[in-house]
């Protein structure tokens, strides 16, 4: 997991309701802001010579479509050029947002899409609270 700034300072950012929301420019505007090269230099690491895809964890919130994770996704396809695999969708709206873990667990988000069988995947979000949708996804 590689965490690209503290919960608080995204929240307070002023383009956050807004790419929270579906805002994509808002979500590209956040993403800039907040991105951080050391992140990026750290998935670079990890990554090695592996070129995996980058899937975001798009999701149905209660404002629209979450901009951030497509956004974040976008921004470090440039900086290390991966691919990106927008087909990957979040089917069910489970507002975890602020939710504790029980309610995690008691709604778990559901995803389709095509996964190339044998291919390597980055998965990126906005937010890890209790990382219940990464399993999730890669289910």
């Amino acid at each position: 997991m590689v965490i690209h700034a503290d919960e608080s300072s995204v929240k307070q950012h002023p383009a956050y309701r807004a790419a929270k929301s579906g805002d994509a420019d808002a979500g590209y505007r956040l993403v800039r802001d907040t991105l951080s090269l050391a992140a990026v230099a750290t998935l670079q690491e990890l990554i090695d010579i592996k070129c995996p895809i980058l899937v975001s964890a798009y999701a149905l919130e209660r404002g629209g479509v979450n901009a951030i994770p497509e956004a974040l996704a976008d921004e470090p396809d440039i900086l290390l050029v991966l691919p990106v695999d927008s087909s990957v969708v979040q089917t069910n709206m489970v507002s975890h947002a602020g939710a504790d873990g029980f309610s995690r667990l008691a709604h778990q988000a559901a995803f389709a899409g095509e996964i190339a069988p044998g291919a390597d995947y980055l998965m990126v979000d906005d937010f890890v609270g209790q990382g219940s949708t990464l399993p999730t996804c890669a289910d």
